[in-house]
């Protein structure tokens, strides 16, 4: 294809040397570099006449006959840009692709582009080469995109839908036949998350559970009504911690909801958390935040990343520093204190080979919240509110400040090696050890008898370690055949999972009183170290093949397998042993309908296998059952709108778990046995993206039909799940106005029940959030983030045996500095 670039030549021969690029955050600064380029802009035009704004890509005269043989589809391909001047990184997108862009200032193209690597859209790709520069891009007129410089006193915020970080995706977001929710960094700091939890929040029909049954606290989630506790992941890789995780390192979270073991593994049976961490890039650029807020709030944060040319002239380093320290808005005693590094290494950015070294460290001294009792179905001194919340304020703790206790450590290290053969063939190893460590005493509320208000200090305490050894392998592959166009992904994974828990029993607790609890109670008993620690060790050789197959430009399939042995064996810590092995294939199957290119219509189907032991030694079941199996189906739509700068989705889906654990009642039966069926049928509803260039939307709605169908235990048949609201919806905008952003957000979550025999129920709730940020110069911003603002009060995370309030209004603000 020809590249035209509409410059004129200029006659001053002593112009015609080249700038040194600029850096994005040189070209933020408006430094001594930026304004020689401006002033050297300047005299060129002046000497010229005048210079026009590069074109790269077709020209905008052609006839659509002549243009036919120069547009690409949109369909995603692999790219591996190296990272340089954004004009040659442009120039090359436009070669591949058959984009049009211009540059509406020539000086755009001396900013430093990271480059463009691995499988994204022509519109992703270009994106993704704009990331860190501070420019801004959008579709014109007749097609042509483009690209601006903003203000030199604007902040930047450019927020994007970002592609899937897994290999195992070989399309779009757009094209993938399956609810997904990707949140972006770009959402996560605006809403000033600080927890992951904070972040789901995004996710509608995602709930959290509380600590209990032998699980200590932690991001205990029910996703579409099952439990994912054992479903959360980093950068693919499973992590079964019992730990309350931050985003302080994290560039997405992607949210896969339906059953997928065939994409993850075991478990995964109403869907997955990816965390995607940061990487190194080959921009200069400095940001830190400094945040206060209620409940003595105090956060800081800072995200360096610089070239290290003494390295190697493809080589970034990136690093991500964090402390925390703050209360919960109307929850006293409760508190946190936490600190996170995380630096990494990348070598060959850019190009066709890359190594990463990667290490993230958070550490954490809490004191924990098990929030307020259930009143027992029995009790009669609160005959009124018998199988409710207790009735007591927000604020009540019945904890013991100076012996409850939180500590949690956790450290991580990846090296990941990448490399294209050609663009139709790609290979990827990634290596992770990781080891966790938690030692907690919680307070968990009971009341002491039916005719008292005196409360039992339940006494759970744990101290657990948990380590992983992952490795994972993977190829990409297109190709042809028949003239049937095929991209596969294989692959295999080799994992080892070790948990070593012992539990403490408390001696001498005080009791307190339900409405005038003292949390400065002197603590004068003791605790005593179980004689029996639990080990187990889980062993997983797993390997998978998936192939998405193009039979039309509008018809599509894709499917595959994966085959799985996991294996474990230790002891659990009641001293029972562990010993179960389990050979498992799950598959994944979809038909996709393209009426046009930025539609599809699709239907998909779907299963998951839980074994007994899936949470290798927490929350084990009968080992002497098979895994328990869940199918999916779902039919669903998405729709790229407004030039493709909003995405709406839709689908309706059906779950069953045709062998749910259950009871045994016969004399020779075991105690659990594989007999009861259990079914959610739902829609859901997306939008993502752009209604205008100010006007940004992220947000979704769930509907959730759960029934226990069969059971051995009769009074939960026609039930519905625990902890699981029919319906839920979120939705986050926000408008910009040159120097001022606002925004605000709006969360429902309809009632939810505390037990299988819907005995005990939460009421619905709604929240409002708000946000201003203004921006103060051209490194400064200042944002304030509004919480809670109906002040509801409503139970967050919910227990068998209690149950833990949401945070009250609260506010936040945040200085942001770039540099």
């Amino acid at each position: 294809m020809r590249i035209k670039i509409k410059v004129r030549k200029n006659s001053n021969r002593n112009h015609q040397k080249q700038p040194r690029s600029l850096s994005g955050a040189e070209f933020r600064q408006g430094g001594p570099r930026y304004w020689a380029a401006v002033g050297t802009m300047a005299a060129c035009g002046v000497l010229s006449g005048g210079a026009g704004a590069p074109v790269f890509g077709a020209q905008a005269g052609r006839q659509p006959a002549q243009m036919a043989g120069a547009r690409q589809q949109h369909a995603a391909r692999q790219y591996h840009i190296a990272a340089g001047p954004l004009d040659g990184v442009v120039r090359q997108l436009a070669e591949a692709t058959g984009l049009r862009v211009e540059m509406k200032d020539p000086l755009a193209g001396g900013v430093q582009s990271p480059g463009v690597t691995g499988l994204f859209s022509p519109e992703e790709a270009l994106r993704k080469a704009l990331e860190g520069t501070g420019l801004t891009v959008q579709m014109g007129a007749a097609g042509q995109w483009m690209i601006e410089m903003p203000p030199l006193w604007a902040s930047v915020d450019v927020q994007e839908r970002m592609p899937l970080a897994s290999p195992k995706y070989t399309a779009p977001v757009r094209d993938l036949p399956q609810t997904i929710m990707v949140i972006p960094r770009s959402v996560m700091e605006q809403q000033g998350a600080t927890s992951l939890t904070e972040v789901l929040r995004n996710v509608p029909g995602l709930t959290i559970a509380a600590g209990e049954g032998g699980v200590p606290a932690g991001d205990n989630l029910t996703l579409r009504g099952f439990s994912a506790r054992n479903d959360i992941f980093v950068d693919g890789v499973r992590d079964i911690s019992p730990t309350s995780r931050d985003p302080f390192n994290l560039e997405q979270v992607e949210v896969i909801k339906g059953p997928q073991s065939a994409f993850t593994g075991r478990g995964s049976t109403g869907g997955s958390i990816n965390m995607i961490t940061k990487t190194p890039s080959l921009a200069k650029s400095v940001g830190a935040s400094v945040s206060f807020g209620t409940a003595g709030l105090r956060r800081f944060t800072t995200d360096v990343n610089t070239p290290v040319r003494f390295l190697g002239e493809r080589t970034g380093f990136r690093t991500n520093l964090m402390f925390h320290e703050g209360g919960v808005a109307g929850r006293d005693v409760v508190h946190n204190r936490r600190w996170g590094l995380a630096p990494s290494l990348v070598f060959g950015s850019g190009s066709h080979t890359r190594y990463t070294l990667g290490y993230q460290k958070l550490r954490q001294d809490n004191i924990p919240d098990y929030g307020l009792p259930w009143v027992p179905a029995t009790q009669n001194v609160l005959a009124a509110y018998r199988d409710q919340p207790a009735p007591a304020p927000r604020n009540t703790f019945y904890g013991m400040k100076h012996r409850d206790m939180e500590f949690l450590n956790s450290d991580m290290g990846t090296l990941r090696f990448e490399h294209e053969f050609s663009d139709n063939f790609s290979l990827r190893n990634q290596f992770r050890v990781s080891a966790s460590k938690r030692n907690s005493i919680v307070t968990a509320p009971r009341f002491a008898s039916n005719d008292s208000l005196v409360i039992n200090r339940s006494s759970p305490s744990w101290v657990t370690e948990d380590n992983v050894v992952d490795n994972q392998t993977d190829f990409r592959a297109q190709f042809t055949t028949g003239g049937i166009q095929h991209s596969a992904v294989g692959g295999a994974a080799f994992t080892r999972e070790n948990n070593r828990r012992v539990g403490r029993t408390a001696v001498g607790t005080p009791t307190t009183d339900f409405y005038h609890p003292d949390p400065n109670q002197p603590w004068t008993g003791s605790f005593t170290l179980s004689t029996i620690q639990g080990d187990a060790t889980g062993n997983t050789q797993a390997g998978f093949l998936f192939d998405t197959v193009k039979l039309h430009r509008k018809f599509e399939v894709n499917g595959g397998l994966r085959w799985e042995r996991f294996a474990t064996s230790g002891i659990s810590s009641a001293g029972a042993s562990l010993t179960r092995t389990d050979n498992m294939t799950s598959v994944r199957a979809a038909a996709i309908f393209k009426p046009v290119e930025p539609g599809s219509i699709y239907f998909s189907y779907g299963t998951s296998m839980n074994p007994s032991l899936e949470g290798v030694a927490y929350q084990t079941a009968n080992t002497a059952i098979e895994p328990e199996k869940t199918y999916t189906t779902e039919v669903g739509t998405k729709w790229e709108m407004l030039n493709a700068r909003l995405l709406l989705s839709g689908a309706i889906f059906h779950v069953e778990k045709t062998n749910a654990r259950t009871p045994g009642v016969l004399p020779d039966e075991p105690a659990q046995v594989l007999q009861g069926n259990q079914v959610v049928n739902g829609a859901e509803l997306g939008v993502t993206g752009n209604i205008t260039r100010s006007l940004r939307l992220f947000g979704a709605y769930t509907l959730l039909g759960s029934e226990i169908t069969k059971s051995n235990t009769p009074a939960e048949v026609g039930n519905r799940f625990i902890n699981t609201p029919k319906n839920s919806f979120s939705m986050w905008s926000s408008y910009s106005m040159k120097k001022l952003t606002v925004g605000g957000g709006v969360r429902f979550v309809d009632s939810r029940f505390g037990n299988t025999a819907n005995t005990r129920r939460v009421d619905s709730y709604w929240t409002l959030d708000a946000l201003a940020q203004y921006s103060l110069g051209r490194h400064l911003d200042l944002r304030v983030n509004l919480y809670n603002l109906n002040n509801a009060y409503y139970f967050e995370r919910l227990g068998g045996g209690h149950l833990v309030p949401g945070a009250a209004r609260s506010a936040m603000v945040t200085t942001n500095f770039i540099f």
